[in-house]
């Protein structure tokens, strides 16, 4: 689905405001002629906001909401969208589907995006002072570690040289 401008939007409305027929329009932007349609619809229902603005975050009250007029006055989806300023009737007609499948439960927001891969890190920083001991502690565990880690870098040195002198 392609994108377009601000601009484009608002210039397309403009030209049916001034008598152009949304057909026209249509063809000669190349735009589908239910998107200029609903162009129109949401410039009717809210002015320039409705129509620029179309990345919007619903709560789950209002997606039951929106469901529930749908069903009770038996309007087209692209008119229930309209009148309730909701970008797309997809939207509408996915909340629907949810809605009438699984019930208002199916409406909450759920977490988009890949989850993460790790744990988070736990705070360790805490309110209270690290005692003396606390710090040996971790400065011995710390060097544990680098002793380890040079003995194993001397035993592959070592293991080089050799490996070095049986192919000479």
């Amino acid at each position: 689905m392609a994108k377009y401008s601000h601009y484009v939007r608002i210039k397309v409305v403009t030209e049916i405001e001034n008598g152009d027929s949304i057909r026209g329009i249509a063809r000669k932007y190349g735009i589908a002629k239910t998107v200029v349609h609903r162009w129109y619809q949401r410039y009717q229902q809210g002015g320039i906001e409705w129509l620029i603005d179309t990345n919007q975050k619903y709560s789950a009250d209002f997606k039951r909401n929106a469901v529930e007029y749908l069903l009770a006055n038996d309007v087209s989806l692209d008119k229930a969208a309209a009148t309730l300023g909701i970008a797309n009737e997809t939207t509408l007609s996915i909340w629907k589907r949810k809605f009438l499948a699984e019930g208002a439960a199916a409406l909450q927001d759920t977490q988009k995006g890949r989850p993460a891969k790790l744990p988070k890190k736990p705070d360790t920083k805490t309110d209270r002072p690290i005692s003396k001991e606390e710090q040996y502690e971790a400065r011995i565990k710390e060097l544990e570690m680098e002793n380890a880690y040079l003995k194993k870098l001397n035993a592959l040195v070592s293991e080089r040289e050799k490996s070095k002198k049986k192919t000479k």
